[in-house]
């Protein structure tokens, strides 16, 4: 077995502080494997070679929205759209392991993994979004782009955090679980289906934090609105998707952290052996 899963780390502690947590977390991730930073950058490659890809039917597939403004969208579900999202205890299983059964650590511990995830990811998309309103001239709409890429993704990280929770799944190399492979319903199967969970879900629950804006523009033009009617009613959405966002993270992530309490005899067995894939 690899060494990370082989021995305790260091520190099998969670910090008393979400501030203490989170430099944890980016201790961590920038400890090999790189886990989470490969699959940022992966899936950064992944959305700008299909963003900018030659080929018009390749492009009108995956991106089948007019607006420019949906690149750096786009770009906010695909980056955190991979198993950071969802696996968040195995990777960090003897942290886990050790506060089982404190629900607080634990709620700590997962909302240090967002956060790090989102500090990561959340310039990225930013930054794509300010050039993108740069070029085109749309503020408006610029604004809203950098607010969403900046609040729904995290929605997204606090829901779907609960699919490591039920099914987690141990970082063993491909050539391991290769050469398991007579164990392949936890080796392989199991596996493969929570690797290629995330590009659907995430994406979907990233939707979330756009639906006050779209409902509200789409209110506003049946109603016959438009111009900076329209502008305004995008601006009105956010209003209720901000705090919308922030509250679907909390609540999401408080419910993930009481389920692994409530499973903790269950994850314990899973977590202890990385020979169950």
């Amino acid at each position: 077995m690899p060494a990370n899963l082989d021995s305790p780390s260091p520190d099998e502690r969670v910090a008393p502080t979400l501030r203490g947590a989170v430099r944890d977390e980016f201790r961590r991730i920038r400890r090999p494997p790189y886990g989470v930073l490969w699959c940022v950058g992966i899936n950064f490659v992944l959305v700008t070679t299909f963003w900018f890809v030659p080929w018009p039917v390749v492009k009108d597939f995956m991106f089948n929205l007019h607006r420019t403004f949906w690149f750096p969208i786009v770009m906010a579900s695909w980056l955190i759209a991979d198993v950071p999202a969802t696996n968040q205890l195995a990777p960090d299983r003897w942290r886990v392991l050790a506060a089982l059964d404190d629900e607080a650590a634990i709620d700590r511990l997962l909302r240090a993994k967002h956060l790090a995830l989102w500090l990561i990811t959340t310039p990225i998309t930013v930054a794509a979004a300010l050039i993108v309103g740069l070029v085109t001239g749309d503020w408006i709409t610029m604004v809203v782009a950098v607010v969403w890429v900046a609040s729904a993704p995290l929605c997204a990280v606090g829901i779907a955090c609960s699919v490591g929770v039920r099914w987690p799944y141990h970082e063993l190399p491909v050539r391991v679980r290769w050469r398991e492979r007579r164990n392949w319903r936890p080796m392989l199967l199991r596996w493969g289906v929570l690797v290629l969970l995330p590009y659907g879900l995430v994406p979907a629950l990233t939707a979330i934090g756009l639906a006050p804006s779209a409902l509200a523009w789409a209110g506003a033009y049946v109603a016959g609105v438009r111009g900076n009617g329209l502008d305004a009613a995008l601006l009105g959405g956010l209003a209720v998707a901000i705090p919308m966002t922030l509250w679907i993270w909390h609540r999401a992530t408080a419910y993930a952290a009481r389920s692994t309490v409530r499973n903790a005899e269950r994850l314990r067995v899973y977590l202890s052996d990385p020979r169950r894939g």
